[in-house]
């Protein structure tokens, strides 16, 4: 019997990718502080810098089911443009580099802020999610604004705790904190590998939400074009 759903964060309960505008209002603020503390470097210079590292936290991720986390992109970039600069410049690009979501915040997804409520009322709801730019205390803000947040017992973001999905020690962290088995709980997501694959391989029920796909996975238990349909699988 299911008692508790996870839930991954980005396509699942927000509309993925991120605005652009997002991605210049982080490089234009990164700039600015290199200019700042001395460092003659141009938007475009530190924006490659900054995709590469993106692109190098992503792949290890996926590959090592680890996250760098924000501050190692960071790492990562100034590696790229051979700059070393103290801790305090540091902590000034990590908030420049991460806070900007919020300026130009991405929608819920269909069907969430309606479903989680009434979902809450008969499961334990968790989020399981990797992060990429933006860490989880900021995603948190996100949840609190658009009053999602407290519908969950518990939060679990990659690069808090290092793992990323689909190793099995994110799933098994997150079900140990809101005291259910594996057998209890289902997961949903949108993404094969880490959500469908990770959730099976910790012993879940997985669920894929694939709005528009026709092609089936075979590893999922149920295929749903959104959130709402939550409430036909259980009841």
């Amino acid at each position: 019997m299911i008692r508790a759903i996870t839930f991954d964060f980005w396509n699942t309960l927000y509309k993925g990718p991120v605005d652009r505008r997002i991605f210049e209002l982080r490089m234009n603020a990164v700039t600015e502080l290199l200019q700042q503390a001395g460092y003659d470097l141009s938007s475009e210079v530190v924006g490659m810098a900054f995709k590469a590292a993106w692109q190098k936290a992503d792949r290890i991720q996926r590959e090592h089911c680890f996250d760098p986390s924000p501050r190692g992109q960071i790492e990562f970039a100034l590696q790229d443009m051979q700059l070393q600069v103290d801790d305090y410049i540091k902590n000034q690009l990590y908030q420049a580099y991460t806070s900007k979501l919020l300026e130009i915040p991405p929608d819920m997804n269909d069907g969430v802020a309606e479903t989680l409520p009434l979902l809450a009322e008969k499961y334990r709801l968790a989020v399981i999610c990797n992060t990429g730019v933006t860490p989880g205390v900021t995603l948190r803000q996100l949840m609190k604004k658009d009053k999602i947040f407290d519908y969950f017992q518990f939060l679990v973001f990659s690069d808090e705790v290092a793992w990323a999905k689909p190793n099995k020690a994110i799933f098994k962290y997150t079900l140990e904190n809101i005291q259910i088995t594996s057998q209890q709980a289902a997961h949903i997501g949108d993404n094969e590998h880490t959500d469908v694959a990770g959730a099976k391989a910790a012993g879940m029920t997985a669920i894929w939400l694939a709005p528009g796909k026709t092609y089936l996975v075979p590893e999922a238990d149920y295929h749903i074009q959104s959130v709402r349909e939550l409430l036909n699988i259980f009841d």
